[in-house]
């Protein structure tokens, strides 16, 4: 037996009960009264939270410009043989929807009905969570919850408040010392004035649970170039993982080479 089966066989035996537990407590409501361990993906709207999910979890999710991610969506994913997913929530009427979910072509579709069904009208927003669990091949054992991208203003036929409300979201997962925050950054935006960044330094200021991701790295602009390169090497805040804490991780290997080709190209 290789290091590495021997360690897939203590992670199935010891990890993945307690990964299965804290999932079931999460369903039945108990994180109101109980700090669960919780990985939480935070990013302004359009920031490319959703890409950085599909780059995760194999499965298409909901894009597009807005408010696309309207509900905390907690991703369950496991490794498996067999393809299969299912989703649950409640809808604004207080129905408990559970159900099977064929082929990985109907999830967006499902997670898009699933939010109009929690909600008040088509760019609304709840703080009600849609479980959705994945299992297949190629997903990794891993929990996260996506949460609503942050809004600077209202559109037009949104609440004035809705700004605040995606914020009261966000902070209620954010502040719990059990909760590592995935920040998602993109490289069009000045990374010393990014939102998310803001909200981690405000509940978590020695960043010892806040973990840098970055996007759209073809978008960066070669006149920022130094900001970034000071920001990669952790000279203001620690929030990179150096290449050698991930480079052996299935879930960084999936989007570290095209992300590491087109920024080196850039920064050139």
């Amino acid at each position: 037996m290789n290091n590495t089966t021997a360690l897939c066989e203590a992670y199935d035996e010891n990890v993945r009960p307690i990964i299965d537990l804290i999932d079931k407590l999460r369903m039945i409501g108990l994180e109101n009264d109980i700090s669960l361990p919780t990985v939480v993906v935070i990013g302004d709207q359009s920031s490319g939270k959703s890409s950085v999910l599909e780059a995760i979890s194999g499965i298409q999710l909901p894009r597009g410009s807005g408010i696309v991610t309207r509900c905390p969506l907690e991703l369950k994913m496991k490794n498996s043989s067999v393809w299969s997913s299912d989703i649950q929530y409640n809808t604004i009427s207080g129905e408990r929807i559970e159900m099977a979910i064929e082929t990985s072509d109907n999830v967006e579709r499902i997670i898009r009905n699933a939010q109009i069904a929690m909600t008040a009208g088509s760019k609304d927003i709840s703080e009600e969570l849609i479980s959705l669990s994945v299992s297949g091949n190629d997903v990794p054992d891993l929990s996260i919850v996506d949460l609503p991208g942050i809004a600077r203003i209202a559109v037009a036929g949104q609440s004035s408040d809705i700004c605040n409300k995606i914020k009261k979201i966000i902070h209620k997962y954010a502040e719990r010392e059990n909760t590592v925050m995935l920040c998602v950054i993109p490289c069009n935006q000045d990374v010393a004035t990014n939102e998310s960044l803001n909200i981690a330094r405000l509940v978590d200021p020695e960043g010892k649970r806040t973990l840098g991701v970055l996007t759209k790295p073809d978008l960066i602009d070669k006149a920022d170039a130094p900001d970034w390169l000071t920001a990669l090497q952790n000279s203001t805040e620690k929030i990179f993982c150096e290449h050698h804490q991930h480079q052996d991780s299935p879930i960084f290997s999936k989007c570290r080479v095209k992300c590491t080709v087109t920024m080196a190209a850039r920064l050139v």
